[in-house]
C-alpha cells in the first residue's frame, strides 16, 4: 500500500496524471468499491461552456447565507490545487487531502484514474464525511462523459453553449449541447441560461425523453454598472453584485433560479438571503481588480464566447491596454480579432505550460506587440496610466494572479 508523506507529494502525483477521456466505467467501479459516496450526497450538477464557476459560487453564497453547509467542486484551480475542493468556501486542508489520498491511492492505480477523477473521488468522500447539506459539482469538460457525471443530482444547470473543446465535443453548437445535456437525469429538472434555439431544442428533446422539465432563465432587466453590476430579475429590483462584469448578471440569474428550485424542494431560502448571498460573492479571476495606479483587471476568458462577454463588459472603460495568452487548442484568431475591437494596444505573450501556444503563432498576421515573457509585458504596462486588462487561459491567469499577490505582499513588508 502506497503512503504519501506530504500533500505536495500527493498533488505532484495527481497533476502528473493526464485526463484520459475514456468514459466512466473504470471510475464508477472505483467509486463502487468505496460504497458510492457521491450517491449519498444531495447535490446540484452544473455544466455549460462559460460561467460554471461563477454560477456555482453565487449559489454557494446564497446557500451559506441561508445557513446551509455547502461543498463545492470546481476546476481548474486558481490559487492552489486544494481550492478545487471546498466546504463553505474554505479549501480542503493539506492534512485532510493527505489522509484521503493515503486511504484511496491504491484505487487510483488499480483503476488507472486521471487527475480529474481522483479529485472528484476525494471531493465526494470529503463532503460526505463532513456532512455537507448540499454539494455543488461543476462539470470539467462536456458533460456526458465527464467524471462528475456519476452523481444523482436534485437537478442540473447548464449555463450556456459555446464552441470550445471541439476535438472532444463536436464542431457545432448542437453537437456540443448534446454532450452538455448528458448531465440531465430522469425526472430531474434542468435550468439553463442558453438562448440559442438549436441548443434549446437539444435540451428540450433530452428533457422530454427523460420526463424532466426544462426551466429557462428569464430576461435580465435594467442592467447597468456602477460600483458593481446592478440589475432587476423576476420580482427582484436593484440586485447588486460586487463584480463590474456585466456578464455576471446572467450567472447570478441562474443562481436565483436554482435557489427558487431548491426552495420548492424544501430548502428554506428567503428572497433576502438570495440578494445578500449574491451581494457577498466575488469569483476570483473573473474581471478581478488586482492592482491600482494603474488599475489592472484579470479575466480568465479562455474561449470565443468568454472573450465576447469580456469585451462587452470592458466597454465601460474609456481606454484599455490588453495582455493576452492562450492554449494551443483554442480558436485564438477569433479571440484576438474580438480583443482588437476593444483596443489597438494588444500585447501577446506566453507562459510555461505544456499546452500553451507560442507568442509568434498567436500573433501571426495581427497588428499586435509580442513580448514573450508575460512578466515583462505586465511591468511595461504598469509604467503607464491606462487601465490594463489581462486575459486568456485560466492557467495563465492563475500565474498572473500569483504574481500580483507576491507584488502586493512585497509592498506591505
Amino acid at each position: 500500500m502506497r503512503k504519501f508523506q506530504s500533500a505536495d507529494e500527493v498533488i505532484e502525483l495527481i497533476e502528473g496524471r493526464k485526463n484520459n477521456h475514456k468514459g466512466l466505467v473504470k471510475f464508477s467501479s472505483a467509486l463502487h468499491v468505496l460504497d458510492d459516496p457521491q450517491l449519498k450526497l444531495k447535490c446540484v450538477h452544473i455544466g455549460g461552456t462559460n460561467g460554471k464557476g461563477s454560477t456555482t459560487d453565487y449559489l454557494r453564497s446564497i446557500l451559506q447565507q441561508a445557513g446551509y453547509r455547502v461543498g463545492t467542486f470546481t476546476s481548474p484551480y486558481l490559487e492552489v490545487h486544494n481550492d478545487r475542493i471546498r466546504i463553505d468556501n474554505e479549501f480542503i486542508s493539506d492534512d485532510e487531502l493527505l489522509a484521503l489520498a493515503n486511504e484511496t491511492a491504491d484505487l487510483w492505480e488499480q483503476y488507472d484514474l486521471s487527475m480529474f477523477e481522483i479529485d472528484m473521488l476525494l471531493a465526494s468522500l470529503y463532503f460526505l464525511r463532513h456532512d455537507v447539506d448540499i454539494a455543488l459539482f461543476e462539470v470539467g469538460m462536456g458533460g456526458r462523459l465527464d467524471a462528475t457525471n456519476v452523481v444523482d443530482p436534485l437537478f442540473s444547470i447548464i449555463t450556456s453553449i459555446g464552441l470550445d473543446h471541439m476535438q472532444y465535443l463536436g464542431n457545432t453548437h448542437a453537437l456540443i449541447a448534446k454532450e452538455k445535456a448528458g448531465i440531465i437525469k430522469a425526472e430531474k429538472d434542468c435550468i439553463t441560461a442558453e438562448t440559442r434555439e438549436d441548443c434549446l431544442n437539444v435540451f428540450k428533446q433530452t428533457c422530454d425523453l427523460l420526463g424532466s422539465q426544462l426551466i429557462q432563465c428569464q430576461e435580465v432587466m435594467n442592467l447597468h454598472v456602477d460600483q458593481g453590476v446592478v440589475f432587476d430579475y423576476r420580482n427582484f429590483k436593484g440586485i447588486k453584485l460586487l463584480s463590474k462584469a456585466s456578464y455576471q448578471a446572467k450567472n447570478a440569474s441562474l443562481a436565483i433560479e436554482a435557489a427558487y428550485k431548491l426552495r420548492s424542494l424544501g430548502y428554506e431560502i428567503s428572497d433576502e438571503m438570495i440578494t445578500e448571498g449574491l451581494a457577498a460573492t466575488f469569483w476570483k479571476g473573473r474581471f478581478e481588480q488586482v492592482h491600482t495606479h494603474p488599475d489592472v483587471y484579470i479575466d480568465g476568458a479562455h474561449n470565443e464566447q468568454g472573450i465576447k462577454a469580456l469585451v462587452d463588459a470592458a466597454r465601460i472603460f474609456p481606454k484599455v491596454r490588453i495582455i493576452f495568452s492562450a492554449l494551443k487548442d483554442k480558436n485564438t484568431k477569433s479571440m484576438i480579432e474580438q480583443l482588437l475591437t476593444l483596443s489597438d494596444d494588444l500585447t501577446i505573450c506566453e507562459f510555461d505550460f505544456y499546452r500553451a501556444q507560442d507568442a509568434e503563432k498567436l500573433a501571426e498576421g495581427y497588428p499586435v506587440k509580442i513580448i514573450k515573457d508575460y512578466r515583462k509585458a505586465i511591468y511595461d504596462c504598469l509604467e503607464g496610466d491606462d487601465i490594463v486588462l489581462i486575459t486568456g487561459s485560466l492557467y495563465f491567469i492563475s500565474l498572473v494572479r500569483e504574481m500580483f499577490q507576491k507584488m502586493k505582499g512585497a509592498s506591505t513588508q
